[in-house]
């Protein structure tokens, strides 16, 4: 063996033990950091997961939420999935004495605070069989239950998938072809038969090349969007594949493409307010803004010239604020713009050790953004916080922005999902088949709140570099 692969070799190991320990410090301290945390693992890795709008009651103790994810194999049939999932309605959870005991030494530990106020609650135990905590199987054995529910044959694995807002039931998705295939779930049965066929309701054909990105209007029923690897940002209106005697497989050719880009697009989005414009960002460090009323290409078009320094992997437009827009970057970076200069930025999140592949801003609250990145994290941003004064001591822990880290996956975060329907729930998918499922403790966030209401922040029992 040559004194490269050696080497190789002895970095990977240590690369894994290094992971291993931090996993097993998160774990530790995960009963004082989260209201629940639900870890399932797929058969196949997901490249892709989105929280379906689709709630129902479970009983008396949870609520069932569905989510929507994809395979990632070679060599074996891929699917696109819906998964169900229980979740645990509020005060489920069952506190058990030794982890009572725990926070209670812990509070101890900690007398130097200010007020010495409860910042973690008693947590409830940690089931090492399923690798979760909760508690939640002495109150309802379906609470914190994952099961694949709908499984769709889909032709080479799911690159992404996204529910189209007007009908959750109507999925766009894309593989390692150039076609976009679109999906009315309610016409598939729950599971495929082995001699059924590759059938979606329709195919948007166009591109020259695969990708990732993709973008429902939220204004238009039908109306996609879609950047891909040629370069060109694409527009499709699907209404004739999802009516209810569509023909199974019906072409769509795009209604205009847009070029701009010199490298490939990695991420499209609609701006949630004007129903007419389209954002994009790609490899050649560009963020474009489209009306998709105009013709292009054209001189006038808006755009962030070298909005970061290496590829843009990811745009999102705010849901309240209609000028604020978060890009995630190759440079580890976060941006935060103001449309109304784009010369340039208003703010530059840093914490990410690896390029940042996802931003999403939380659907409750305008300053909460959420970020997934290639370092095996999830981070939760408070934008009201930039700028608040931090000891020394916090600061090392990140900037006064960073309110949250979640360091439960073990490789790669390939996507992550806010749920709309239950406040602070998020999901997120590795590449190692884990998919996770949690909620930051309540007084994470409200101790947070009292902080800056009081304008000084108080010590925490567990800082954010305990959880790394």
């Amino acid at each position: 063996m040559s004194s490269t692969n050696t080497n190789s070799t002895a970095v990977d190991v240590l690369e894994e033990r290094l992971i291993d320990s931090e996993y097993k410090i998160w774990k530790k301290n995960s009963p004082y950091l989260y209201d629940f945390v639900l870890t399932h693992s797929l058969e196949w890795p997901s490249l892709t997961c989105q929280w379906l709008p689709h709630v129902k009651n479970a009983g008396e103790h949870a609520t069932e939420h569905q989510l929507l994810l994809g395979t990632h194999t070679t060599g074996e049939q891929n699917y696109l999935m819906v998964a169900s999932c229980a979740l645990p309605n509020e005060s489920v959870a069952i506190e058990d004495e030794s982890s009572s005991n725990a926070v209670a030494a812990a509070a101890a530990s900690s007398s130097n605070t200010k007020q010495n106020k409860a910042v973690v609650k008693p947590a409830p135990h940690y089931d090492e069989e399923r690798k979760e905590f909760g508690g939640f199987g002495h109150a309802n054995q379906n609470v914190g239950k994952i099961e694949i529910k709908l499984k769709v044959k889909h032709e080479g694995e799911v690159n992404r998938c996204r529910y189209m807002p007007q009908n959750h039931f109507v999925v766009a998705s894309r593989g390692p072809a150039s076609q976009i295939y679109v999906w009315d779930l309610s016409k598939h049965p729950s599971v495929p038969s082995d001699d059924s066929a590759f059938c979606p309701q329709g195919v948007c054909v166009g591109h020259e090349k695969e990708g990732y990105s993709m973008a429902w209007s939220p204004h238009t029923k039908g109306l996609l969007v879609t950047g891909s690897d040629d370069t060109t940002v694409k527009l499709w209106n699907v209404e004739e594949a999802i009516q209810p005697k569509s023909t199974p497989g019906t072409q769509i050719l795009a209604t205009k493409t847009m070029r701009g880009h010199t490298d490939r697009v990695e991420d499209v989005a609609w701006h949630p307010m004007d129903a007419n414009m389209v954002g994009s960002c790609g490899d050649d460090g560009n963020v474009f803004f489209w009306d998709i009323r105009k013709e292009y290409p054209r001189d006038d078009t808006l755009c962030i010239k070298q909005a970061h320094d290496k590829d843009i992997n990811t745009l999102a437009f705010n849901p309240v604020n209609e000028f604020l827009l978060a890009t995630g970057s190759a440079d580890n970076t976060i941006a935060i713009w103001d449309m109304r200069n784009l010369k340039t930025r208003v703010h530059t999140l840093q914490g990410h050790a690896d390029e940042v592949y996802s931003v999403q801003w939380a659907p409750f609250n305008e300053s909460i953004l959420g970020s997934c990145s290639a370092d095996r994290r999830v981070h939760v941003w408070d934008l009201s916080r930039i700028g608040t004064e931090q000891s020394e001591e916090d600061a090392e822990d990140g900037p006064p922005e960073l309110l949250f880290v979640h360091g439960g996956m073990t490789a790669k975060v390939s996507d992550f999902s806010w749920n709309s329907k239950m406040d602070w729930v998020m999901a997120s998918v590795a590449e190692d088949n884990i998919l996770q499922v949690y909620q930051m403790a309540e007084e994470i966030y409200c101790q947070d709140d009292d902080d800056l209401s009081a304008g000084e922040g108080d010590d925490q029992v567990l800082g954010e570099d305990e959880l790394e």
